[in-house]
């Protein structure tokens, strides 16, 4: 008998296994992950969510100066050859984050053939992507602390409050300028000083050396949204469609970019963002992907356990063009 209980796990382990790598291969949390949190749709529909192959760290190329060599001149003036730096890296922790999936002894037991294991399985993998999408939405808006510093590094992080001083991405902002992002502090009122102050820091955003690069997209919660909604009527155009976004939207466009409202976003803050400039890095072999060997039996318990594994971070190459407005109401 015991022989027969031990053959049937593995079956079952086997079949559990397989469906579940499916649904994973297939793209299916993946899809829907990125579809409803707000944030991760943009960054998805903007071509920013990178998968890469690894690396201690994930780096990525700054440039923070300018050419010096510029000079104006006639006829046989020397000209300045002297080698130009401006050039530096940002260094971005991986970040991990699992939930597990299990089976008890007696759900497999109580749920033989096919059909009803395929049925327990898809229950499974819908907890394990709801409590996915509503964490990772959660940890997209953080400081990155939690934890003891394992989470994500969010918004919050990405964009300080403070502009002076603290190290990000293993860059100094005290001593470097050109990393210090946009903010407007303490606003008050959306309806007496939102507008003025979105206005000032977009500004501020499209500023810097390079090509033109303006704010893309606002973000924000749903009080401020609908602040923002009521004063900018009757002026206010709604996009129904954009480039990016194949379903219908009703929100409200400042300077052809959507004002868009999370429940996860961080409260009182309104979010100035550019998609040339914001990136979600993902690990490609932890890209919700299952932990290696599949559904494994614990030695001391009668279930079944695997992991759905995450491992990338948030992370921006110009943080100079990103800004953000806090405290309003």
């Amino acid at each position: 008998m015991a022989v027969g209980d031990t053959s049937l796990t593995r079956v079952y382990s086997s079949l559990l296994t397989t469906t579940l790598d499916k649904v994973l291969n297939s793209g299916a949390i993946q899809d829907n992950l990125y579809k409803k949190i707000p944030l991760m749709k943009w960054l998805t529909s903007a071509g920013n969510v990178k998968v890469i192959d690894g690396g201690e760290r994930i780096s990525v190329p700054i440039l923070y100066d300018g050419n010096g060599t510029f000079t104006r001149y006639a006829d046989y003036d020397t000209l300045d050859t002297t080698p130009s730096e401006g050039f530096t890296r940002a260094f971005f922790t991986w970040c991990q984050a699992a939930v597990s999936v299990s089976i008890s002894g007696k759900e497999l037991r109580s749920n033989r053939g096919t059909s009803r294991i395929s049925n327990l399985q898809q229950e499974k993998t819908r907890q394990a992507q709801f409590t996915l999408e509503d964490n990772i939405a959660t940890d997209l808006y953080s400081d990155g602390t939690a934890t003891s510093s394992k989470q994500i590094d969010g918004l919050t992080a990405v964009i300080a409050t403070t502009t002076t001083s603290g190290t990000y991405a293993s860059i100094n902002t005290a001593n470097n300028a050109a990393w210090r992002n946009q903010v407007a502090t303490s606003v008050g009122s959306t309806v007496v000083n939102g507008l003025s102050n979105l206005r000032n820091i977009a500004n501020s955003c499209s500023q810097g050396a390079g090509a033109p690069s303006h704010p893309d997209f606002y973000i924000t919660t749903q009080t401020v949204h609908e602040a923002f909604e009521g004063l900018l009527q009757p002026a206010v155009r709604y996009s129904v469609t954009t480039s990016r976004n194949a379903e219908a939207s009703v929100n409200p466009v400042f300077r052809g970019a959507e004002i868009m409202w999370d429940s996860h976003c961080t409260s009182g803050v309104l979010y100035v963002l550019n998609s040339n400039h914001l990136f979600f890095f993902i690990h490609r072999d932890a890209n919700f992907a299952m932990a290696e060997g599949g559904f494994q039996k614990p030695i001391n318990q009668d279930a079944l356990v695997t992991q759905i594994l995450l491992q990338g971070n948030l992370a921006t190459d110009n943080r100079r063009k990103l800004g953000k407005l806090t405290g309003l109401t």
